[in-house]
């Protein structure tokens, strides 16, 4: 497979599983309350103290774990083909896969708009980690781990 193709299944799949995949971080606030974030390797996002509902983000830290995502779906494609696993997508299925990715990607820019997400630069607050986990985007597994904490 030619750079070029590998980089046309790349990117969506970087897209999918950056949505579908991370990890969570229950964290206590240096003077502050815990709260659940979100972010693999590093914390990109987490909730808003300003309002509830709301989210922010950190930059520097979602380009980063971005990047690294991309550069690890990139080499596995790339040692995948280079191993003799020849990948053939079909266009069909190459739309789809862009398809899949499209409404992920739209659903988190449009649930990061619709409320009062604030964007930073960089975290500029100091945390303790109590306790982390991976999460699937349809699981609330550390809410209820959240939870049971504060009972």
């Amino acid at each position: 497979m030619s750079k070029k193709r590998l980089l046309t299944l790349t990117l969506p799949l970087t897209l999918i599983l950056f949505v579908l995949f991370t990890k969570w971080w229950i964290v206590d606030l240096i003077d502050g309350p815990d709260y659940v974030m979100y972010g693999f390797p590093l914390i990109y996002k987490a909730p808003a103290f300003h309002t509830s509902l709301a989210e922010q983000f950190f930059i520097v830290e979602f380009f980063i774990d971005f990047i690294i995502y991309f550069l690890m779906v990139f080499t596995l494609l790339f040692l995948i083909d280079k191993l003799g696993f020849k990948i053939k997508l079909n266009k069909k299925l190459l739309i789809i896969i862009y398809t899949i990715a499209t409404v992920l990607f739209g659903i988190e820019v449009l649930l990061a708009t619709v409320l009062e997400t604030s964007f930073s630069v960089k975290r500029d607050f100091d945390i303790e980690i109590k306790q982390t986990g991976f999460k699937f985007y349809f699981s609330n597994k550390e809410r209820d781990i959240y939870n049971q904490l504060h009972q």
